[in-house]
Order: C-alpha cells, then structure tokens, then sequence
C-alpha cells in the first residue's frame, strides 16, 4: 500500500502555505460516554455522523463503553486520501492547515494511506470564525458580551449541550455579519456606554458604585439586579473577596430594547442570560398569565441562576396555580408569559414545589421553576427541549 511521506522533503513549502492561510477555530472537544449512550444517539446529539465520530477517535467498531473519553470534531467534511496526496496539498486544497488537520482527527502521525478517510474543516469553519481560549473566571455571557454574540450561538457553533467550561477549552467565536474584525475585549470593559450597532440587542453600560457599611457582594449584587457571579467577574474579585467601606466597584446595567410580538396576546423572545434574567432579577414581583386559560397569578423569583426559581406571592397565587394545572401540582409544563414593570416575556412554567424557599406563608413548600429562551436546567445545566417548545408557544412562534 502507498504511504505518502512526501511531506518531509516539503516542509518549507509547508510552513509557507501554513503562514498564509487562515487557522480554523473548531477544535475536537471531549466529552465521557455515560450508560446507554451509543455512536448512533451521540452522533444525532452532537450533530455529526457515526462516521465522523469513527474517524475523529480511531474506532474499528459501533462498540463504545461507558467512562470511554471521545472526541467531538468541529464542523467538517470527510476526505479519502488519493495517490500523490500529502498533508501540506489536503491542508492547502481545503484552506487550512496541517497543525488544525492532526488536532480536528487527533493524530500523531502525519503518514497518509491511500483509501484512509480523514476530516477536514469545511470552510466557514476557517474563514468567517475565530477561537478564544478559555481562562480563569471566564464564563460564557461574559465571553459573548465581549464578541457581541449570542451565548445559543457560541453554544451551537460548538455544539455544546451545557454552559459549564473548562480553563484552556478552545471556543469557537462565530463572527456576526458586520462585526469588526478588529474588536477586542478591552472595547467592552471601558466605563461607558457600550450599546450594539443592532438597537434590538442588549447592550451594557458600566457604572460606579462606592462600597458601604455591611454591604457584600451579595447584597450589591441583588440590589442591582444582577447575579453576584457577573459582579465579581467584572471586578476580578473572588467568593471570599472581604470589601472595604468606600471601595469603587464596576456594576453591570443592562439595557434590554423592546422587541417585536406577534400580537398583544404573546410574549417577547429573550434570552434569559443576554435579557431576561435582568428584566427579571432576584426579589423582583411578577404577574403570571397562564397561555391556555388567560388566568393570572403573582409570583416572586426569589432565587435561581439558570432560570428563574420563583415562589407565588401569597397563598391565593397559591390556590390559584394548584387549579390551573388541575387541581394539583405538577411538572407538566405549560407555556405562561411573565409580566414584570411593562415587559410581557414569553415563558414556561412547571408548579410543582421543590427545595429551597423563602416565602413561608404562601402555603407552598418550596419554589417551582419558570423558564425562558435558552435558560438551563439545574440538574444537569442543560437546555430543556420542553420547556423551550412551551416558550415557542408562548411567544407565537410555534
């Protein structure tokens, strides 16, 4: 069989090319068999073939065990290796490059076999993305923010199932179109106003805020109606950060435009960590309207960072929700819109109470969850497929 190692006699000519074309920003990403995974159901997940998967980690057979690390790779095409073909040809036919080759298929060898089957990136995975490594107290709004993207889109483009993010993980940054190419992160932390050339997307503006008597990062946080983890972010401070009476501290404002609805009966779609979260911030009093019945009640979001964890009002909300889901609490999900200071936002809703609560008088033991585009389960930080369709619904978009 023929084995190209052409390649060394080339390697100026490689690293020439290697220079001139661009590096793509999809990198495999790993992930752990769990029990009853299988390549088929993985494949469908992640949204690539079995094929792919077989390539990217060097599988003979379907057969994966659970606790078994596999590698996802990025968006790409396969390609059969041809007589004469050499590494630095393939990289340069397909506009990327032999570096970004051996880590999309995980390989140690740069030996081709002709009839071998290999994954290359597809093009606008080269040219209209870039990368961004992942550091210390990074997380994935604060990193969409800074590249004036969607957390969905980021989520999409690498096919991630969960917001959770490793230090040193490759992302790959999908470019909006008209973003400029020489945007920076510094461009995001002045303090002024930073409002997106879309006057329908969110934008913020940072502001000031002098440290006082027994105030903690929690308490600033809440009464500025942002989660605590974006405030210590922002100010590079720690958990356990002790503050000091008259220190200057960076806070976050949010401003979320007004957006379209189909009609007075709906629902605006917001993202819940780029809009609704600060529309909706913790201790904040809502009106809940029930979509199939048009019954409302109050309702209270007294904790949660995924999503909203709320509790009703008093115990009227109470009797009110344990009727319209039919005379008892229930996870079965209902599509709801949430009305909070003249916002309507399409959302979704489950009654059944749960752990934690703060409302003790309300005859409800417990908080029940309220969902929002793109929020996140608590179990396992994932997106909620029923929920989300329920959400659809809500805004008029199903």
């Amino acid at each position: 069989m023929f084995r190209t190692t052409r390649w060394k006699r080339l390697a100026a000519q490689t690293s020439l090319i290697a220079l001139m074309l661009p590096a793509t920003s999809a990198f495999a990403q790993p992930i752990s068999v769990a029990p009853g995974d299988t390549l088929g159901n993985l494949a469908y997940h992640y949204q690539v073939s079995v094929e792919q998967l077989k390539i990217a980690n060097h599988l003979k057979t379907d057969m994966i065990q659970s606790g078994q690390s596999l590698y996802i790779p990025p968006r790409s095409e396969i390609y059969t290796v041809k007589s004469g073909d050499v590494l630095w040809k393939i990289a340069a036919d397909h506009q990327t490059t032999i570096p970004t080759i051996m880590e999309i298929n995980q390989r140690t060898s740069y030996d081709l076999f002709v009839g071998e089957k290999i994954l290359v990136p597809t093009v606008s995975a080269t040219t209209t993305d870039s990368t961004y490594t992942v550091k210390s107290g990074d997380v994935l709004w604060k990193i969409a923010s800074r590249y004036n993207v969607s957390i969905q889109s980021i989520l999409d483009a690498n096919r991630l199932t969960s917001t959770d993010l490793l230090i040193g993980q490759k992302l790959l940054i999908p470019k909006t179109t008209g973003q400029a190419s020489n945007q920076t992160g510094s461009q995001k932390d002045k303090d002024t106003a930073t409002p997106a050339n879309d006057a329908t997307k969110p934008w913020v503006e940072n502001t000031r805020y002098q440290v006082k008597q027994n105030d903690t990062p929690w308490t600033i946080s809440i009464d500025h109606g942002i989660p605590m983890t974006e405030l210590l972010q922002v100010n590079k401070l720690s958990e356990n950060a002790e503050l000091q009476i008259g220190q200057s501290l960076i806070i976050p404002v949010h401003h979320i435009p007004e957006t379209s609805i189909k009609s007075s009966k709906y629902g605006e779609y917001l993202d819940w960590f780029e809009a609704s979260q600060y529309l909706f911030p913790i201790n904040t009093v809502a009106t809940v309207t029930d979509f199939e019945t048009g019954r409302s009640f109050q309702v209270k979001r007294t904790i949660g960072a995924s999503h909203s964890d709320t509790e009703p009002l008093t115990a009227t909300d109470t009797a009110k929700i344990k009727d319209i889901w039919g005379g008892d609490f229930s996870w079965s999900v209902r599509p709801v819109i949430v009305d909070v200071n003249g916002r309507r936002i399409a959302a979704s809703m489950t009654s059944m109470p749960h752990s934690i609560e703060y409302i003790t008088n309300n005859n409800f033991t417990g908080h029940f969850d309220i969902h929002f585009l793109n929020s996140l389960r608590h179990k396992d930080n994932a997106i909620d497929p029923d929920h989300q369709e329920a959400i659809k619904v809500a805004a008029g978009r199903k």
